[in-house]
């Protein structure tokens, strides 16, 4: 979905797909019709939609789109991503930014990291960052919403790390459990102060990480003081005092589930099985949940 709005981007999936696998259909809601279709060769994984760019998510390419033209900004090459392992910036308020995470294409446990300025005619690009997340292979990638924080999972799920996208470096480690496990979705909430997780082993973990943003904060502020303040070298590791261990974990029926956070301390989780979780939570209270409700969605099959 476009923001807020009535534009959605769409991939034909499924059994008996309604659409092409190989399009990507721009959806007007509101008039209930196709805007626009842009055909591929190839099938798609993942699409993304931004007011500023299209992004298309294949098997080992990402197709990045000016949404306005449709003209090809780039085509990056991924590792073998059968998934389509990415995340990308969604706070493009400022002279229209985007980052954009996907596996390094070179070696496995590797993340680069794009930058692109984009206007409605032209986009500028900055030089790539690649950050050594795993030793094995990636099995998840998500960013906040400003792109300056990345979170990764390998395909062991037993921890997550955390990243500073403009420096590269390590933040901290944040420990899902002990037993190996398929992380079914990563999310960071709104104000970048907590991450959810769930997996295949049916338990939702919440982790406090408010103290990252002063780490961001602090950056800005060095952007705004004069030339010796700017050469003061940034040591987060030292400063933060973060909980590698959840503050707060629950248990849900399914084994697969997809998290989410509203702006209202609200977590929703929706699962494979059509039920939808909803808990309120309360950080400086120590994370406590109120009981989780559960309700079953209901779909309409026509």
């Amino acid at each position: 979905m476009l923001n807020k709005s009535n534009i959605l981007a769409l991939v034909g999936g499924g059994t008996l797909p309604k659409y092409s696998e190989n399009k990507i259909i721009i959806w007007d809601d509101h008039q209930g019709k196709i805007m626009r279709q842009i055909r591929f060769n190839t099938n798609i994984i993942k699409v993304r939609i931004r007011s500023d760019a299209i992004i298309g998510i294949f098997e080992n390419k990402i197709y990045i789109l000016n949404i306005n033209t449709l003209e090809k900004i780039d085509i990056l090459d991924t590792y073998m991503n059968p998934h389509g392992i990415s995340s990308i910036s969604y706070n493009n308020s400022n002279y229209n930014e985007l980052f954009i995470a996907f596996p390094y294409s070179k070696s496995k446990g590797k993340v680069e990291i794009e930058y692109y300025i984009i206007s409605k005619e032209s986009h500028k690009k900055d030089e790539p960052k690649i950050i050594t997340a795993h030793e094995s292979n990636i099995a998840y990638i998500i960013m906040n919403r400003e792109g300056t924080l990345l979170v990764t999972a390998s395909d062991k799920g037993t921890l997550f790390r955390l990243f500073n996208v403009s420096t590269g470096e390590m933040i901290t480690e944040l420990r899902r459990g002990k037993q190996n496990a398929k992380i079914d979705c990563l999310a960071i909430n709104f104000n970048t102060e907590l991450i959810g997780c769930t997996s295949d082993k049916g338990t939702v973990h919440i982790f406090d990480i408010h103290e990252v943003n002063k780490i961001f904060e602090k950056e800005e502020n060095n952007k705004n003081n004069d030339e010796n303040n700017k050469k003061e070298k940034l040591k987060p590791n030292k400063a933060l005092k973060i909980n590698e261990r959840s503050f707060a974990k629950f248990k849900i029926t399914e084994e697969k589930g997809i998290l989410g956070f509203s702006q209202k301390n609200e977590i929703l989780i929706i699962t494979s099985d059509g039920n939808f979780y909803k808990t309120l939570y309360d950080v400086k209270n120590g994370g406590n949940y109120n009981k989780l409700e559960k309700q079953l969605i209901d779909i309409d099959d026509e």
